[in-house]
């Protein structure tokens, strides 16, 4: 019991001592992506930053696909979370992607979803987002290759200025 907390203490010392000494030019990011098709499925994701979960799984069995990729960077200017799932059987296939940065310089929050039906059903679903020379990106993009497929994708990315408390926005997009 003494030599588990003794652990506990110097790793939260460490990580605490990490935080604290990170540079400025430490940035998050991450990004996702689904691709799901007539038999296969594949997912994926990446995070950079002091903190990173990375996780993705896709299975294809008894006519029906299903992926999710899952991304999560945080450090010391913020938070980044990208998120992609799809599914499909038969003649159909669905996919959506969002992503999230939380930071000291903005904000961004992106989506964007695709449906498919008939033909080859493919979806693909992707996203990423995260700081770049100080200044919060991102973007979603969902494509689909049936006969009848439709798509969306929506952005909001807003840059606070200067420390004068006003900021700038592209507002929605679609």
């Amino acid at each position: 019991m003494t030599r588990s907390i003794k652990i506990q203490t110097v790793v939260a010392a460490l990580v605490a001592a990490f935080l604290f000494t990170a540079s400025d030019a430490s940035a998050q990011s991450a990004g996702s992506w689904v691709d799901i098709a007539n038999g296969s499925a594949g997912a994926g994701g990446s995070a950079n930053g002091m903190f990173q979960i990375v996780k993705s799984r896709s299975s294809s069995k008894n006519g029906g696909q299903f992926g999710h990729g899952f991304a999560l960077g945080a450090g010391p200017n913020g938070i980044a979370i990208s998120n992609s799932i799809g599914a499909g059987t038969g003649p159909l296939g669905a996919a959506h992607n969002m992503n999230l940065n939380i930071g000291h310089n903005g904000t961004h929050f992106s989506h964007g979803g695709v449906v498919s039906q008939g033909g080859n059903r493919r979806v693909i679903s992707q996203g990423s987002t995260g700081v770049r020379n100080g200044q919060v990106f991102g973007g979603s993009s969902s494509t689909g290759f049936g006969n009848r497929t439709k798509a969306y994708s929506r952005s909001n990315t807003r840059q606070f200025g200067g420390g004068n408390g006003f900021f700038q926005s592209n507002g929605w997009r679609r």
